[in-house]
């Protein structure tokens, strides 16, 4: 799984690599100005579906003894109030992102009218071709990701923080979790070193933390029995135990 850093770290690689190729060959600003938003929404999905646990393959996790399966969860979910009102923090945040298209649609254009000018007077002073391209492009660029980083800060202040991954359903066995419905993902047993798991029977749900605070929250009427086969299969302590006591 990506933390919020390394998505940070690839994002501005990613960013140097753009500007880079549109130094090269700055006609194609629109193609690359498309990929660019593809990428991150890519990256974005596949962050946010990304659990972590152990490294498990799919096949062994479903051909492991199943412990317990929920097919409601999603709809036990919405009847927790406080999620659905962090759903609809998260709506708001991605309405106004969306609404920013056209501003950078603006400034991106805007900037490839002025490229030659200030291509010229940046080897005026010495300046390569490229690395005048280069530096105008990555300028650009981090224009755009400040723009949205500030306005995802502002949007945020007023919010309630961000939900956490909430399958619509997952079927538990002695090797990890299968969720439903997310293009494959499983959750390996034993979860990563640090992880943390928390019961809530009040609202049906048992939540998983990871140490990088990454979160997925699993909705069931069995809530107890889950925490119960999370803690004795999933968490790294109690899987020792578990083996000593079987030794």
């Amino acid at each position: 799984m990506f933390s919020e850093r390394m998505m940070l770290i690839i994002g501005q690689v990613y960013l140097a690599i753009l500007s880079l190729v549109l130094a090269i060959a700055p006609k194609y600003y629109m193609f690359v100005f498309i990929i660019y938003f593809v990428a991150i929404m890519a990256l974005g999905m596949y962050s946010a579906r990304s659990s972590g646990g152990r490294s498990v393959p799919r096949e062994e996790i479903e051909r492991a003894r199943t412990l317990l399966k929920e097919d409601k969860a999603f709809e036990l979910a919405m009847e927790d109030e406080e999620l659905v009102k962090q759903y609809a923090g998260q709506a708001k945040t991605m309405l106004v992102m969306l609404m920013l298209f056209p501003v950078y649609i603006l400034l991106f254009k805007s900037a490839s009218m002025y490229h030659d000018e200030i291509i010229a007077r940046l080897e005026s002073m010495g300046i390569s071709s490229t690395m005048a391209g280069f530096m105008f492009w990555l300028l650009v660029f981090e224009t755009m990701f400040a723009i949205s980083q500030l306005t995802r800060r502002i949007v945020a202040r007023g919010g309630r923080g961000q939900p956490p991954l909430v399958p619509h359903g997952f079927r538990v066995t002695e090797k990890g979790i299968v969720v439903k419905g997310s293009f494959g993902q499983v959750i390996g047993f034993p979860l990563p070193e640090g992880s943390e798991v928390r019961l809530d029977e009040a609202k049906n749900y048992v939540e998983i933390k990871y140490p990088r605070g990454n979160r997925v929250r699993l909705y069931t009427r069995k809530a107890r029995k889950l925490y119960e086969y999370i803690r004795r299969y999933g968490l790294q302590h109690d899987v020792g135990e578990k083996e000593s006591a079987n030794g």
